[in-house]
């Protein structure tokens, strides 16, 4: 084998292995903010200022509710069911418990997993910009105002032990 003839086979599997856990710690913070404001019922948090949710949140409820019930209708190109969302976690899984081990295997699956994440806020970007588009201008200032407040709020204090946020 060649990792024998070179004698950096271990320490080739453990830089794979860190390699990999940053990809899929990266491939889960873009997934789950994708998906973590699927519906009303979803929160805006300080830690997520840097995506989109502060513009969606200063909509009107009854608007937003509208805007995710179009997204729901109409699925976007890219979009993963729960079911394939959770059979590429599961390929994942295996192709890591597998030797030898196919790094490409689980570069495609966290690509698939990039790749609807990028789809569904693309389709989240162009309702929401449809909707700011149909707004007259004083409906326009309204929401400015509304998502000004949104942005000027205080971060929500945790309950559980994680860091507070950083504020800039």
């Amino acid at each position: 084998m060649a990792s024998e003839k070179t004698g950096n086979g271990r320490w080739m599997r453990w830089a794979l292995g860190l390699s990999l856990g940053v990809n899929l710690l990266i491939a889960g913070l873009v997934v789950g903010a994708a998906y973590r404001f699927d519906g009303p019922h979803g929160g805006g948090s300080s830690s997520m200022r840097a995506y989109g949710t502060p513009y969606i949140m200063a909509l009107e409820d009854e608007r937003r509710r509208d805007l995710f019930k179009e997204l729901r209708q109409n699925k976007p190109a890219g979009h993963l069911t729960r079911r394939a969302r959770r059979a590429l976690y599961e390929e994942v899984v295996s192709t890591i418990r597998a030797e030898p081990f196919d790094v490409a295997r689980v570069r495609a699956a966290l690509d698939q997993q990039a790749n609807a994440s990028v789809a569904v806020q693309q389709a989240v970007q162009d309702v929401w910009l449809k909707e700011i588009e149909t707004m007259d201008d004083a409906a326009r200032a309204a929401y400015a105002d509304r998502l000004q407040e949104v942005l000027s709020r205080p971060p929500k204090r945790q309950s559980d032990r994680r860091k507070p946020p950083i504020r800039d």
